[in-house]
């Protein structure tokens, strides 16, 4: 095979081998960042559970664009052609196989989520849209409540705006999973959505326990008039377990610790990837081991 072709079949191999290996690491550690997220703040949790379920691809496509590239450009003769093995070719097209079904994944849900817009609703108050998000909200629901109910309401959908949560749906479904056809991470992107309902909610009060009554009762009203499924990149008002998030706002916990994990991860990789980048002879190892790769 080319040079060009093998590095292209190298890269996928090596991201589906490193993502698989991440997302065993990070699947049997789930449940313990899930009870750490517990103990955060509503706003730092969800930001770490977003770190904890993107963190297999981020590691993958980071061991590809810093590791097998670069040690392929440094250390692989451009003249040289090669034949490729059986495991490598299995391993690039089981990447190409997750990175397909996560596509076709987020493409369906965008069009769910069109149609759902075009249908007549019922009492609904929701965010939809990606890159201009916009609050949706229908007559009946506006009847249905006070004037403070509706304003706790849309402070609501807008925090989930100012925090860019329907991109983030998308970005979840985009993830790849660690093999074709089985969601490995539903607990975490689980913990994630009501994490990020809660910190909507405390955005929206901000400590007052007259918006948080307000907003309980909202929660309440709407329940009782709305019907149907939301489709996956709608954010709905009564999105998340509503006992839980009524009794919450009726008797708000101690505010959790902030996050720490996050810069300290991010630096961490900064830190390798210059290491990988300005020391090539750091590179000869990964080199190595894409040539048992390819055979």
């Amino acid at each position: 095979m080319s040079y060009g072709f093998r590095l292209i079949m190298l890269s996928l191999a090596s991201f589906f081998l490193v993502h698989f290996l991440a997302a065993v690491t990070v699947g049997r550690v789930s449940r313990a960042a899930i009870c750490a997220a517990g103990r955060m703040r509503a706003s730092a949790a969800a930001r770490f559970l977003l770190l904890v379920r993107f963190t297999p691809p981020a590691v993958a496509l980071f061991a590809v664009a810093a590791l097998c590239v670069p040690s392929f450009l440094y250390y692989e003769p451009a003249t040289a052609a090669e034949r490729i093995g059986w495991g490598c070719w299995m391993a690039a097209a089981s990447s190409v196989a997750i990175w397909t079904i996560s596509l076709v994944r987020g493409l369906r849900a965008m069009a769910e989520s069109r149609r759902w817009l075009l249908q007549p609703g019922h009492a609904r108050i929701a965010l939809a849209g990606i890159v201009r998000p916009r609050v949706i909200l229908e007559e009946e629901a506006a009847r249905a409540l006070t004037t403070e109910q509706l304003a706790a309401a849309l402070r609501h959908e807008r925090a989930h705006a100012e925090s860019r949560d329907n991109l983030k749906r998308l970005l979840l479904l985009l993830a790849p999973d660690a093999l074709p056809f089985r969601r490995g991470f539903a607990a975490v992107e689980l913990a994630w959505k009501k994490y990020a309902e809660w910190s909507a909610d405390d955005r929206a009060v901000e400590g007052d326990a007259a918006r948080s009554i307000s907003l309980a009762a909202a929660l309440v009203a709407i329940a009782r008039l709305n019907g149907g499924r939301t489709p996956a990149l709608v954010n709905s008002l009564l999105d998340g377990d509503l006992r839980e998030r009524v009794e919450r706002l009726l008797s708000p916990a101690v505010q959790g610790r902030p996050d720490r994990w996050t810069p300290a991860v991010l630096a961490l990789g900064a830190a390798v990837l210059a290491t990988a980048i300005f020391r090539p002879p750091a590179l000869f190892p990964v080199h190595r081991l894409l040539e048992l790769l390819v055979h």
